[in-house]
């Protein structure tokens, strides 16, 4: 989910990811090479098309290397700073303020010791330890000023594996330098630079640097199409902000079902890795569900920000009587292979993951659902039409038209009406590029593989039962457009059910009262608000299974 990110076909997800803490291993160097003193303008681009800029200030003295940073994404901004050791280049503290929807923000972090002491205005914190492999702490974040000294501090601390505490939830993930880029060398990065790949738990990380200087030249993330690019030096820009995530995420309901880590292989050979949650209880073979993630880098849980998507799902079904497997995306946490992959690449998983529950034991061959959220319900239908043992699916926001189409469509959503042509030309002119192959942005495999699909071709050739679920607010994949997926389906289909819920967005959340109905309005919430699946959505879904799979409510 891009949201990625997110969810599904969401433009902004390249913003999805929470704020990190980063703890490094190695030994110490004394004044280690990194950038210059000086202020470095960075442009932010999506798919090959600017979303703003950030501007960096680096100064130094005896006492701390200081990094500051101006930056915006409207209507959110942000001015943060960050204190470095001279000698290790090892963060030492951190603060920023934050304009956000709901007013400002201040988040203040001291790192002492291995740890990482969290203060978030209104009275919200953490204390957040290093793993024991790696005792030096360095915060990052999805500004750019904390991630400037990445390539220098890694080298001077002669770190290759180091962890990383993520601020939402207070958990860790455990990240390593890999060799290799996890794309060509891009046409705007020097010739002369190196690379440094880092893959924290699936998502990779590429920054391309001056090996003279250690100036960081550009920053790319392949899976969320998402790139930051050293433009010149300036002396004010305003620039780009993220709003801080939750630090709890929403708990689950008390499980009535067991839960196991399970392996399987896709058909290139690729070990997925995932969790089956058998209902306790159940007599005989039960029906199963097959959950679908959106695009993006996404877990088993599709966590976005604070917000477990397919935890909830998972619990709530298997709370009534269905056994449920989801699983981590290629490429991403205990699933093998990269995290780029091709739409076929995709649909062959899926295919995979439903041979696999087919096969257990505890689950009735012949009662198996694919539920799919957002690029996952464009992804089921093409299953489900090839493959008409598949007892019903589940569309949760599936995209109507094109992916091309809704790139556009969102980044119209994003601008004033005045400029509304001009970013559609833009758009477009950029997306046929990467059809073309003239190029070749980061995550540009999956893009040319899946820009053209139309979503309701193989709606068509579908003959199981269909559940469609729509958020009336949702602004990644807009509820205008849902007519069009609906006359497809039931023009071969008898069986089609679609739901409609007034108020919530692309994660079937409500939307926060007095939030504008944008992209970004919607990022915020996805990251910063915990919260649960609205209730009817769950009411909707339950009463759908339960009439089609015989099963009667708990």
């Amino acid at each position: 989910m891009r949201p990625d990110m997110l969810a599904g076909v969401m433009r902004v997800v390249c913003l999805v990811a929470p704020v990190l803490f980063v703890a490094a291993t190695g030994t110490k160097q004394s004044v280690p090479p990194r950038p210059p003193d000086g202020t470095y303008v960075y442009r932010l681009s999506q798919l090959g098309t600017e979303v703003g800029r950030s501007t960096v200030t680096i100064s130094s003295t005896a006492a701390a290397v200081t990094v500051k940073e101006t930056v915006r994404i409207d209507p959110i901004s942000a001015v943060a700073s960050t204190q470095h050791d001279p000698q290790t280049l090892i963060e030492t503290a951190y603060s920023a303020d934050f304009n956000l929807l709901k007013g400002a923000q201040h988040t203040a972090v001291s790192i002492q010791r291995g740890v990482a002491m969290v203060r978030v205005d209104p009275g919200q914190g953490a204390d957040i330890k290093a793993d024991p492999s790696g005792p030096l702490l360095l915060l990052a974040d999805n500004l750019v000023g904390t991630n400037v000294l990445i390539p220098a501090t890694l080298h001077a601390v002669g770190a290759k594996a180091y962890t990383i505490a993520v601020l939402a939830g207070a958990r860790t993930v455990v990240a390593k330098v890999v060799a290799g880029p996890s794309t060509a060398r891009p046409d705007s990065v020097p010739s002369g630079d190196r690379s440094l790949l880092v893959d924290a738990n699936g998502l990779r990380v590429t920054y391309w640097y001056d090996p003279r200087s250690y100036r960081l030249d550009e920053m790319d993330v392949p899976s969320q199409n998402f790139s930051v690019q050293l433009v010149t030096k300036n002396s004010a820009v305003q620039v780009i902000g993220t709003p801080q995530p939750a630090v709890t995420p929403v708990p689950t309901p008390q499980p009535h079902f067991a839960s196991q880590d399970v392996n399987f292989t896709s058909a290139d050979g690729t070990k997925l890795a995932g969790t089956l949650t058998i209902p306790e209880k159940s007599t005989g073979p039960m029906p199963g569900v097959v959950l679908v993630h959106g695009s993006g880098a996404v877990d088993r849980n599709e966590a976005v920000g604070p917000n477990l998507v397919f935890l909830q799902l998972s619990n709530a079904l298997s709370n009534a009587g269905y056994a449920v497997l989801r699983f981590d995306k290629r490429g991403v946490a205990q699933s093998g292979g990269t995290s780029d992959a091709t739409r076929d690449q995709l649909l062959a998983d899926v295919r995979a993951a439903v041979a696999w529950i087919r096969e257990q034991p505890s689950v009735n061959a012949s009662r198996v659902y694919l539920l799919g959220h957002s690029e996952g319900g464009e992804l089921v239908p093409t299953v489900a039409a090839a493959d008409p043992s598949v007892a019903g699916i589940i569309l949760m926001a599936p995209p109507a038209l094109r992916l091309s189409q809704v790139i556009t469509e969102q980044a119209v959503e994003s601008v004033a009406p005045n400029r509304a042509h001009t970013t559609a030309q833009k758009e477009r002119r950029a997306l046929m590029d990467i059809l073309a192959g003239r190029s070749k942005p980061p995550g540009y495999r999956w893009l040319r593989s899946s820009l053209d699909i139309d979503p309701v071709a193989d709606l068509r050739r579908v003959h199981s039962s269909i559940l469609i679920l729509q958020g009336e607010r949702d602004v990644q994949v807009l509820a205008k457009d849902l007519p069009r997926l609906v006359t497809a389906a039931r023009a071969t289909n008898h069986d089609v059910t679609v739901r409609v819920f007034s108020g919530d967005n692309h994660l079937f959340m409500p939307i926060t009262s007095g939030e504008p109905a944008t992209p970004l309005a919607a990022l915020h919430q996805y990251l910063s608000v915990a919260d649960w699946i609205d209730p009817r959505v769950l009411d909707a879904l339950l009463e759908w299974l339960n009439t089609r799979s015989k099963l009667h409510p708990r």
